[in-house]
This record gives C-alpha cells, sequence and structure tokens, in this order.
C-alpha cells in the first residue's frame, strides 16, 4: 500500500507539472484554449509516470500503455488539427469576463481551467494507475476491455471524420448534422470516448485491487455526460441553432440507439 500511495504521489506531481507547463505557455499566447488541445499529453505522462516505476512490465502493463497511447496520439492530432490557429474557444473568453483585469484571470484560469483538469485526468487514470502497479494476467477481462476500447476509439474516430466533413461543407452552415453515426445519437463522439475508458477500466480489473478503480470511470462520465458535454452541449445548441431542439427529441443522447419515428 505504501509503494502504492507513493505511485500516486508521483503521478499526482507529473500531472500538476503538466498542467502549469501548459497554463504558462498559455499566459504569452493568451488562450487557454491549448489544454484542450494538449489535455491527453498529460493521460500519457501520467501513464509512462506508473509504467516506469512499476516492478516489472508484462503484458497488461504493455497493453494498457499501448491503449493510453493510441487514444492520446488519435484525439491529440484531431484536435491540433481542428483548433490549432482558430483563436481562443469562446467558454475560455467568456471567463475573461468574469473578471476585471488580466492578472486576475491567469489565476482564474490556473484554478478553473489548468489545476481541474489535472485532478479530473489524475482521476480517470486510476485504473491505469492500479493496472501499472499491481499487474496481473491478461485473461478474459482485458479481452473483453480491449473489445470495448477498440469499439469505442472506432466510434468517437468515425463520429469526429463525419462532423469534420460536415462543418467543411459552406451549405450545412447552421444545420444539424442528423446521418451516419449522429442519426443514432446526438454525441457518438462521447459515446466512444466513455468506451475507451471503461474498456481500460476492464482491463485494469485483471489487477488485484483494479476494481476498485471504478471512481476513475465514474468520475470521467458524470463530467463528460453532465458537466463538459453532453448537457452543456445540448443546451448551448437548442439555444442557438434551429431544429436542434426537433433533433433531441428524435434523437438518443449519448448511446447509439434508432431514432424515434415522428408521430
Amino acid at each position: 500500500m505504501i509503494d502504492l500511495l507513493a505511485l500516486f504521489g508521483a503521478t499526482a506531481a507529473v500531472a500538476l507539472i503538466c498542467a502549469l507547463a501548459l497554463w504558462l505557455a498559455s499566459i504569452p499566447l493568451r488562450d487557454v484554449s491549448i489544454i484542450d488541445m494538449f489535455f491527453a499529453l498529460i493521460m500519457v505522462a501520467i501513464t509512462l509516470t506508473a509504467f516506469t516505476l512499476a516492478a516489472e512490465q508484462n503484458t497488461l502493463q504493455w497493453l494498457l500503455l499501448a491503449m493510453v497511447s493510441v487514444w492520446a496520439l488519435r484525439i491529440t492530432a484531431y484536435l491540433i488539427g481542428r483548433n490549432w490557429g482558430h483563436g481562443e474557444d469562446p467558454r475560455y473568453t467568456k471567463l475573461r469576463s468574469w473578471v476585471n483585469n488580466e492578472r486576475a484571470f491567469l489565476w482564474l484560469s490556473l484554478r478553473q481551467v489548468f489545476l481541474l483538469q489535472a485532478v479530473v485526468l489524475w482521476l480517470a487514470s486510476l485504473p491505469v494507475q492500479v493496472g501499472m502497479h499491481s499487474g496481473g494476467a491478461a485473461g478474459w477481462l482485458a479481452v473483453l476491455g480491449s473489445v470495448v476500447w477498440l469499439v469505442g476509439l472506432v466510434t468517437e474516430t468515425v463520429a469526429d471524420a463525419q462532423l469534420r466533413h460536415f462543418r467543411a461543407q459552406a451549405e450545412n452552415r447552421g444545420t444539424v448534422l442528423c446521418t451516419g453515426l449522429w442519426r443514432y445519437s446526438r454525441h457518438p463522439n462521447y459515446f466512444g470516448e466513455l468506451c475507451v475508458w471503461w474498456g481500460i477500466w476492464l482491463v485494469a480489473c485483471e489487477a488485484p485491487l483494479g476494481w476498485l478503480t471504478v471512481i476513475g470511470p465514474l468520475a470521467y462520465s458524470y463530467l463528460v455526460v453532465n458537466v463538459t458535454g453532453q448537457k452543456t452541449l445540448d443546451k448551448k445548441l437548442a439555444r442557438e441553432k434551429p431544429g436542434y431542439a426537433e433533433y433531441m427529441a428524435r434523437t438518443s443522447g449519448l448511446v447509439p440507439w434508432p431514432p424515434k419515428r415522428a408521430p
């Protein structure tokens, strides 16, 4: 247990250092949005720390390292391609209005954005940390978790590609994407993201204490659904985009499901 607590301390320190580095980089850039583009690399840093500090590297640990790394490389490449050069995200620009000077905003962004992200990522990575520390044989849970992870990775990759293609067409401006995966879920990318992390948790359950880390995917799921993702975006789009309320009425919020028929 002492070794595990030491690991938690080391990974928490790494998450904090990475968040502080991104915060410092955001100051001259005047762009808090860089946390969105590079948050996955914090998860890679946490994972590599746990992997390096493990007593041994077995199949389970290599599998967890590969799962996190592939996920992180994909989502980082996608977000950089989507966001780079487009300025600060309006959510963070709005945050600037909460205070009356730049110095106050710097400390606000540190607390409300960068340090909060570090805490969330550290919590979400608990299955990876315990799996790296405790090890274990790669059995049927690892197979099941890998399948769930792969379904999630493919789903969010396809959903992101469909959304990017849709937005690139000028005639689609102001309209709602309701074809492809988006016909069956309003947020198939979020569904895929959660599958990735629940799959990783299942793999980590091969470790003796892995099942206890369920707080990681539970916390991440709560945030994605209720705080930073699904519900927040639904409210924004229903307010700003014509036809979105009707789309909400007939389309599943998260889990892909056949749309409701019009009455």
